[in-house]
């Protein structure tokens, strides 16, 4: 990569804050169908609605970046020290201090000041008496050379203002040309003012760009971003529940530059994995692929101690959302591979690595809900019951990951994470209901995405495979998985040519006959999967009920964007981010849209509507189904799905559909605010809540169902 060359004395210039274009970012592509300007503000707008709710203010969030030895901090202090004195000096002599205090003497770019305190670190840390080990784990924060580009792996049109990458701390002070989303260590976003638009424009932007910085880094925990609005400063940490951003730093003042110097200088000092680096993944560019170290708890969960590493090229699921569990899953093998490989090669596969940060309990032990507990019991119990013709995820080892801090080995957990973050913001992001352990699972069966099914034929197949299995873990081991969804079920490929799939991720299972809370008033899942019941956080008993739900819409949703030549689905790569926004403008104006995008509130009200009765769904649902020529056996199959589940023959009418006998849409009702109704007994309300009563037939129910799926696929 060709690159500048900084001067050797550290200069600074007026603040710059580059101006956008507003037309030409995006080529024109063949059969688009919605524009690229249309594409930004949507997703711009998506990201500012759907994490807003997220957003904390906090300035302890500073503290993150902060050495963990007392050597390292005292450094940090002193080059802090050296820099601001500078700086006040060189800004002295550049005008007044009113001037300054007015924003008329800033500097010419937050590329320039970034760069001008990465020389004053360099220099710190050569004269300094720390350890080779020590200085190995420091780092200079670079900018990139450009202003306003694309990076060349970013998945859509959209362009970042400055990049910041890390160099080795002897490196030479180097402007990388456009550095790329993998090697970008932060973001920074700017606009000219500082309004509540500007800040909101900022902040949504921001958050697309780190979504981009998680989809290609694979060893990311966390992210650090900055947004620049006129002189108000602030950074950003993206964590996998909460964004927390810090108090504006003013740097038209000398009390807000010097707090921006102490960060760039503590994010140069501070431990590898304090900025989000995992340090039990690394790449072997000797050999050219990854090596990554997966545990294996001991029974009970805890840390046994014992820690295997294993060997990846490929990716097959990748992290591109900016909270939650951010699952990754490599193709991988336990054999070191004896040399390099050849670019485009890759390593042949044995087993599957999920790597998530799940939802769970403090104590490993007492977690319930872990998903290696939930796989060692299907796996133990299948291998001894033997059931005939399941295919279920084979769990070889896992547990949560720990590395060394010092001497002591540490779980990666969400109080690692947020170390240092004062009580105030720790009983948010670290509460009980937040708090996350990062998992890593090795499993034997490997597949592929559910997208890449080329025909019904195999798309029934498939679903009914991983149903089937869903059927036999509840029935025989009363374990409920409650995220169906298209994330969820692999495509596996036969020697012999047949086509299997496989359900996995159990990572939101929970034990039906132990876990009484858990199978209430909890939503959980995939937001355009969800159940009614889940959407409601009613408090009538999630069964497997929910699931098959679940997979009534998914059955629907592939059945509208169609398969093969006649639809969107069958791709070998994971569809950019502007190819799934184009994909879902189709099929804007569908009834099925609804059940994607918008509230919950408005989700569930959707689902509501269109389910109600056999005639709304053959109305709003089934008439726009994809109009392939091999649709009508999807069209037949979602039809008698939707019979066993919200028409069954078990139920008395009443309790059919969605809503049961009311003029006045019950649950819609409850949605614009009246009560809601929580069991068929509920002296205080005569409406009748057809969920409750299938909760109560739950397993005939499943029975159903379970045949219907079966009988379409011997069909075909």
């Amino acid at each position: 990569t060709s690159s500048q060359q900084c001067t050797a004395e550290p200069s600074v210039s007026p603040l710059f804050t580059p101006t956008k274009s507003r037309a030409g970012h995006t080529r024109s592509r063949p059969n688009r169908t919605v524009s690229g300007s249309d594409l930004s503000t949507e997703r711009r707008d998506e990201m500012y609605t759907h994490y807003e709710d997220g957003l904390i203010k906090n300035d302890s969030i500073r503290a993150l970046t902060w050495p963990a030895d007392s050597e390292r901090e005292l450094l940090a202090k002193r080059i802090a020290g050296e820099v601001a004195e500078d700086l006040e000096e060189r800004l002295i002599k550049a005008g007044s201090r009113d001037d300054i205090r007015q924003g008329k003497a800033m500097y010419r770019s937050i590329q320039s000041f970034v760069a001008y305190v990465a020389h004053f670190v360099k220099g710190g840390i050569q004269s300094s008496n720390l350890s080779a080990e020590a200085r190995q784990g420091c780092r200079l924060h670079l900018p990139g050379q450009n202003v306003d580009y694309k990076p060349e792996d970013s998945d859509d049109s959209t362009r970042i203002d400055i990049g910041l990458v890390a160099s080795k701390h002897d490196a030479a002070i180097e402007l990388r040309v456009k550095p790329s989303y993998y090697r970008l260590r932060a973001v920074v976003e700017a606009k000219k003012g500082k309004g509540e638009g500007d800040l909101r424009d900022a902040f949504a932007q921001l958050c697309e760009y780190t979504r981009q910085m998680y989809a290609v880094q694979h060893n990311l925990r966390t992210v650090f971003g900055f947004t620049v609005c006129a002189g108000d400063i602030r950074i950003y940490h993206f964590g996998h529940s909460k964004i927390v951003a810090s108090e504006p730093m003013d740097v038209t003042s000398p009390n807000g530059r010097r707090a921006f110097v102490e960060l760039l200088v503590n994010m140069s000092l501070c431990d590898d994995l304090q900025p989000g680096r995992d340090p039990t993944m690394q790449y072997l560019p000797e050999l050219r692929c990854w090596q990554i170290d997966c545990p294996d708890s001991s029974d009970d969960g805890s840390s046994s101690g014992v820690v295997s590493p294993y060997y990846f090229s490929n990716i097959i699921c990748i992290a591109d959302h900016l909270l939650g569990r951010h699952t990754r899953c490599f193709p991988a093998t336990a054999d070191r591979p004896a040399k390099r490989l050849e670019r485009g090669e890759s390593i042949m596969a044995t087993v599957v690595i999920k790597d998530a940060f799940a939802l769970a309990k403090r104590n490993a032990s007492e977690d319930d809900r872990d998903e290696v507990k939930t796989l060692k019991t299907i796996r133990d119990t299948f291998e001894r019951k033997k059931p005939n013709g399941i295919l279920y995820p084979k769990i070889v080892v896992g547990g949560r990951v720990s590395f060394n801090r010092g001497s002591q080995p540490i779980e990666d957990t969400t109080s690692t994470i947020y170390a240092g973050a004062n009580d105030e913001l720790l009983a948010i992001v670290s509460s009980d209901s937040l708090f996350r352990a990062h998992r890593r699972i090795v499993m034997k069966t490997i597949g592929e995405p559910l997208r890449t099914v080329r025909t019904v034929k195999e798309f029934v197949a498939v679903i009914y495979d991983a149903m089937k299995c869903h059927y036999m873990v509840v029935k025989l081991y009363k374990i409920l998985h409650r995220d169906i969804s298209d994330n969820n079920i692999l495509v596996v490929r036969m020697k012999d040519g047949t086509v299997r799939g496989l359900l996995i991720d159990f990572d939101c299972a929970i034990d039906i006959s132990k876990d009484k809370e858990g199978v209430r008033g909890e939503m959980t899942g995939t937001r355009p999967f969800m159940s009614l019941n889940n959407l409601l956080r009613s408090n009538v008993m999630r069964t497997s009920l929910d699931d098959w739900e679940s997979m009534l819409y998914l059955l629907c949703w592939y059945a509208t964007i169609g398969f093969g030549t006649n639809g969107d689905c069958t791709e070998a790569q994971e569809p950019s981010t502007e190819q799934k926004l184009v994909k879902e403008q189709k099929h804007r104006d569908l009834h099925i849209a609804k059940w994607r995008h918008g509230t919950l509130v408005a989700i569930t009200k959707a689902k509501l509507t269109n389910l109600r009765s056999l005639d709304n769904f053959k109305r709003d649902i089934v008439r726009e189904l994809n109009k392939g020529t091999n649709n009508k056996e999807l069209k037949d199959l979602a039809l008698e799905l939707y019979k066993a589940l919200f028409k069954n023959g078990k139920l008395e009418e009443i309790y059919h559909g969605t809503e049961g006998e009311e003029e006045e849409p019950s649950l819609i009702a409850f949605l614009n605010g009246q009560p809601q109704p929580t069991s068929i007994d509920d002296d205080e309300s005569n409406i009748a809540n057809p969920f409750a009563l299938r909760a109560e037939k739950w397993e005939q129910i499943s029975d159903d169902l379970l045949s219907v799926i079966e009988k379409a696929k011997n069909d075909m």
